[in-house]
């Protein structure tokens, strides 16, 4: 499984994709078999992640963290915020090429935390891997409500901040931990490749390839453009910009499974867009699977040719 770039993460999440697309109902029985290998659990195990790489962040080194992985998710918004105000400035809420608004959003602002740690592990610094909990942020439906709020209604009324204090809870718990005691981040460290495993599986349980399939030619463009719009830059800014080797930013440069749940949260709480829900959640499944397949490809490639 180490043999395949961000392996870990890419080969359960790839097998429980197939297996739920043919078998969508199979371990809905209750119990541990439900909570085990349903996509019931995705939230405990984002949560483990979150804990379990803030026991591992040292406070006297989080200069450096943020000097690196920090400016990149930070970049990567606030370059993704500019792309997503310009589309609906040119296309409004209605969009073009059947992508709305809320579908490109979704995808635009995307960043695949989990892919994102697993080729940090394979291919960078160990302690770059204590941004997971930031590089989450994104993935999250309070960046594509909050554009979506202010373009329809000029406001940011009615925005729910939990997901994103819900994020911050575990994160800053096991920070405080972490450096009261350094034994938290031996016994959680550890603990991270054994979780990414179970999320790449956990998220594949929903992950429907027959529905991504169905997105058709939208899909594939709103890809395309994400793809073009966000690997070649994130790269440059990377290498040239911050003076790394640009591996981090391309792995940055994806969309994240859990981003599906983005279009039905910000369509139940935004009623303009509701109707846009369906086409927007298949074209975030098929932004998802190709970058998270062809993002490893890629790196792998570049490291090959660095070495």
């Amino acid at each position: 499984m180490r043999r395949i770039p961000a392996g870990t993460f890419l080969v359960p999440m790839v097998v429980s994709m197939v297996i739920y697309s043919f078998f969508p109902n199979l371990f809905d029985m209750g119990g541990p078999t439900e909570a085990f290998f349903s996509n019931s659990g995705t939230n405990y195990i984002v949560g483990l992640l979150v804990f379990a790489s803030g026991t591992t962040v040292d406070l006297k080194k989080l200069g450096h963290l943020m000097k690196h992985q920090g400016a990149l998710v930070l970049i990567k918004m606030f370059i993704s915020i500019i792309f997503g105000v310009i589309f609906l400035l040119l296309f409004g809420l209605e969009g073009v090429w059947g992508i709305s608004g809320l579908g490109f959003l979704a995808v635009i602002l995307s960043i695949n935390p989990a892919v994102h740690l697993a080729l940090t592990e394979m291919y960078g610094d160990k302690d770059d891997a204590s941004i997971y909990p930031f590089a989450v942020i994104p993935a999250l439906p309070a960046l594509p409500m909050i554009m979506l709020s202010a373009y329809i209604s000029g406001g940011f009324g009615g925005i729910e901040w939990t997901p994103i204090i819900s994020i911050f809870l575990p994160l800053v718990i096991g920070i405080i931990l972490g450096n009261l005691d350094p034994e938290f981040g031996k016994v959680f460290g550890p603990v991270m490749p054994a979780a990414l495993m179970l999320l790449g599986w956990l998220l594949g349980q929903g992950m429907d390839m027959f529905e991504a399939i169905r997105s058709g030619l939208s899909g594939i463009i709103v890809t395309i453009i994400f793809i073009v719009l966000s690997m070649p830059l994130m790269y440059f800014i990377d290498k040239k910009v911050l003076k790394y080797d640009g591996l981090a930013g391309v792995s940055i440069a994806t969309v994240a499974g859990m981003s599906t749940a983005v279009p039905a949260t910000v369509g139940t709480a935004l009623p303009a867009v509701a109707g846009d829900v369906t086409s927007a959640t298949a074209q975030v499944l098929m932004a998802a699977i190709i970058t998270s397949i062809l993002a490893p490809i890629i790196v792998n490639k570049l490291h090959q040719k660095k070495n």
